[in-house]
Order: C-alpha cells, then sequence, then structure tokens
C-alpha cells in the first residue's frame, strides 16, 4: 500500500499557504508601482492646482444654479459629502462663513473669524445671491486613485490565489478523473488494464486498492480456469479408462452368458475376469469421488501430532503389509523429536495411496528403501521402488498422485515423484510446527 506522505488536507492546506504566499507577495508588489506612479504623476502642484481650479468652477456652477447664498451651509455640507475627498471653505467680507473641517459646536466661529493670508491667497471669488464670496478648496485628488489601486491590487491577488488553488486542485481533480475512467474500463471487462497509481495521497490508495482487487480477481479467475481444465481433463482421462474394464466386464459377462452348463471350468474363468474388472471400476470410482471431495479452496482442519508416534505407527502398519506381500523394505535415518501440523485422517489416506502404488507398481523381488531426512523446518519422507516389469502396462490414471499432492497441499507439505529410468522416487514433504 501507498504510505501517506501528503493526505489530500495537508495538500489543499500547503497549496492554500503557497497561493497566499504567492498573491500576497504581487498584492505588494502591485501596491508599491501603483503607489510610485501616484505620487509621481498626481502630486505634483500643477495637478494640484488645476483639480482645485476645476472644483472652483463646479461648485460656482452649483451655487448658480441654486442660487445659495453665503449662509446655506447645510446646502454647502451636502455638496463636500457628495463630492467627497475634498475641503471647502466659504468667505465673505474678509469673514468665515462656512468650513466642511468644523463641527456643530464650531459653527460659532462662522461670521467672526477673519480670513487668514493663506486662505486669502488660495481662495477664488465666486458669486453667491447675497454677493461675492471668497471660496477656497481643498481636496485629496489623489485618494481616489489611491483607493482605486487598491481595489485593482486585491482583486489582482485574489484572481491569482485563485488561480495557483484551482490549479493545484486541478491535478487532483484530473487524477480523480482518470481513476473513474479507468475503473469504468475494468467494469467492461478489460480486467487485464492496470491501475494508474500516481502520488502518496488518499486517492493513490484508493486506485491501489482498486488495483490489488484487479490482481486479485484475476489470481481468481486464473484458479477457476485451472481448475475447470484439469476437471475437464481428468474426466476425459477418466471417461477412457473407465470404459476400457466396462467393456471387457460387459465382452466377459456374455461369454459368460454364452457358455452352457458343461463349460463350467470357462465360464468360472470368464466370471473370476468380470469380477476383477469389477474390482478395478470400484477402485477408479473410489479414486475419483476422494479426489473431487477434496475442496482446494478450504484447508483442512490440523493438529500438531508427534513425528516420532504418528509417523511411527503409519510406517509400521505399511510395512507390515508390504512383508506380508513378500516386499523387503530397508528403512535409514531417524524420526526427529518434531511436531507437524496434519490431519490424522487425509495422513492416513496418503499412506494407504502410497502403499496402494507400492503394491501395483512396485518389483517385489527388488529391495524398497525408506528414509527419513529431517532439520530444523521440515520433515521429510523419501521412499525409492523399482518398477516391476510386465508384459502388460499396467493402468493408470494418475488420481492417486493427484489425490496424495491435494491433500499435502491442504496440510501445508509438499508432494513431489518423479521416474528414472526403472526407478521411481517419491518425497513427503512436512513444514515443523512451532510448539
Amino acid at each position: 500500500m501507498a504510505h501517506r506522505k501528503f493526505t489530500l488536507t495537508k495538500k489543499l492546506a500547503m497549496l492554500i499557504m503557497v497561493a497566499a504566499m504567492v498573491s500576497g507577495a504581487v498584492f505588494l508588489t502591485l501596491q508599491k508601482i501603483s503607489d510610485d506612479l501616484i505620487d509621481g504623476y498626481l502630486s505634483s502642484d500643477e495637478y494640484y492646482q488645476k483639480e482645485s481650479a476645476r472644483y472652483i468652477q463646479r461648485f460656482s456652477k452649483y451655487v448658480s444654479v441654486n442660487e445659495l447664498s453665503t449662509s446655506d451651509r447645510k446646502a454647502f455640507g451636502e455638496w463636500v459629502r457628495k463630492e467627497n475627498y475634498i475641503i471647502l471653505t466659504i468667505f465673505k467680507d474678509q469673514v468665515l462663513q462656512y468650513d466642511s473641517n468644523y463641527s456643530v459646536a464650531d459653527e460659532s466661529a462662522y461670521g467672526k473669524e477673519k480670513v487668514t493670508q493663506y486662505a486669502q491667497n488660495h481662495s477664488h471669488p465666486v458669486k453667491f445671491s447675497d454677493g461675492e464670496g471668497r471660496v477656497m478648496i481643498d481636496g485629496f485628488y489623489s485618494s481616489r486613485y489611491y483607493d482605486l489601486a487598491f481595489t485593482l491590487e486585491l482583486l489582482g491577488a485574489t484572481l491569482i490565489f485563485l488561480v495557483i488553488v484551482l490549479f493545484g486542485i486541478r491535478q487532483s481533480l484530473r487524477y480523480l478523473r482518470t481513476i473513474h475512467q479507468e475503473i469504468h474500463i475494468l467494469e467492461g471487462g478489460e480486467l487485464n488494464y492496470e491501475m494508474t497509481i500516481k502520488g502518496h495521497d488518499e486517492l493513490a490508495m484508493i486506485a491501489e486498492s482498486i488495483e490489488e482487487l484487479r490482481k486479485a480477481f484475476l489470481d481468481k479467475l486464473k484458479a477457476i480456469e485451472e481448475l475447470q481444465a484439469e476437471s475437464r481433463s481428468l474426466v476425459t482421462e477418466m471417461s477412457h479408462d473407465i470404459r476400457t474394464p466396462l467393456t471387457s466386464l460387459i465382452m466377459y459377462l456374455e461369454f459368460a452368458k454364452k457358455e452352457g452348463s458343461e463349460a463350467e471350468t470357462g465360464k468360472d474363468r470368464y466370471v473370476a475376469n468380470a469380477y476383477g474388472k469389477a474390482l478395478q471400476l470400484k477402485s477408479l470410482s473410489d479414486n475419483l469421488f476422494a479426489y473431487f471431495l477434496l475442496d482446494k479452496e478450504h484447508k483442512a482442519d490440523l493438529e500438531a501430532v508427534a513425528v516420532k508416534e504418528v509417523i511411527y505407527d503409519l510406517i509400521s502398519d505399511q510395512i507390515a503389509i508390504l512383508h506380508q506381500e513378500h516386499f523387503r523394505v530397508h528403512i535409514s535415518g531417524e524420526l526427529p523429536e518434531t511436531y507437524i501440523n496434519v490431519n490424522m485422517e487425509e495422513l492416513g489416506r496418503i499412506f494407504d495411496n502410497v502403499m496402494s502404488n507400492l503394491l501395483k507398481y512396485a518389483d517385489p523381488e527388488e529391495e524398497i528403501s525408506i528414509l527419513f531426512v529431517s532439520d530444523q523446518e521440515i520433515f521429510e519422507i523419501h521412499i525409492s521402488n523399482t518398477i516391476k516389469h510386465t508384459d502388460v502396462t499396467p493402468e493408470s490414471n494418475g488420481l492417486g498422485e493427484r489425490s496424495i499432492a491435494r491433500m499435502m497441499s491442504r496440510m501445508q507439505g509438499q508432494y513431489h515423484s518423479k521416474q528414472e529410468n526403472s526407478k521411481y522416487y517419491t518425497v513427503l514433504r512436512f513444514w515443523n510446527a512451532k510448539t
């Protein structure tokens, strides 16, 4: 599984942090540039005088249209609030009539405060309804441009922030869209298509989990196909193996049926042969049922048993049978003081199948060798025998050995066999249990 160096939450937090730093740097840079431009072009005396003159003209027009007198202070306040960024001062007869900087408490100075020399020098004549007055307008004319520049800078920085965040998120969304498309490919049956695993976040973990699921499903399908192929092959082989003795059985029974009572000797021979073929059919059917009753998908119920006790008992029983059939057996090696995990019922069937093969195919004139091999991890039983020579090749479908191999696998062991010239070698391997 992928190690989560960066979760989606951490990646998003880092993305926001980077976007904030970049957009902040852009904002400060733009602000510095705009401030320098505004200070350089909009803070000169020439610009100041030009703007003041323009506002004097607008105020003069406002007074003329509304026929205001120098005492219409409410109308003056409304005009100042509408224009913004300016300070309006009005004099008449060298006496202050209105100052937009004054509060209500300061209005007592109206009609009393004398005009200053600065106001005298920077004021302009305006005609009111009650006569000519002097008007001075001071303004923070560049402030509106500072505000406009600040708004544009903020919008630009915000736009850059959003672009960076959206671009970073788009990478994850694009990968998520890739995963979605690849899942649809798998849904369509293309199970050999590999998932794209990129990164180490939760999306990568999802992709890797789907990939592991895909592989597990393919392995399952492969196992099913192998089992089906094995079953088809076995059925083909068994149909041939069963047909041969069945044909002979029918033939012997027909011969026996045609023989008269005076030919009892021939009839007995046919019946004996038919009985032998019937036993052969029974053996085939027993092996077939035993093989298919072994479930590959589930392990057998295992128990830890002492090798020295269990194997000794089983080997002793099998050797006794071989001795009865006039076989010579040589045992070498020692049974170790270890334990193995086995299913006692299936272990007995394994030794029965091995014994059956020895009785059927081993040369009774040659010695059968049994060797015990063990170390810290494994315990093995090596069996070797000479294959007997017969004019008729013994019929074999290998079902007994398949059953042995499957039962050993269910007990987490291994079964190996091979033929070299006239020698046949069998190995049963068990893993020592930890007790």
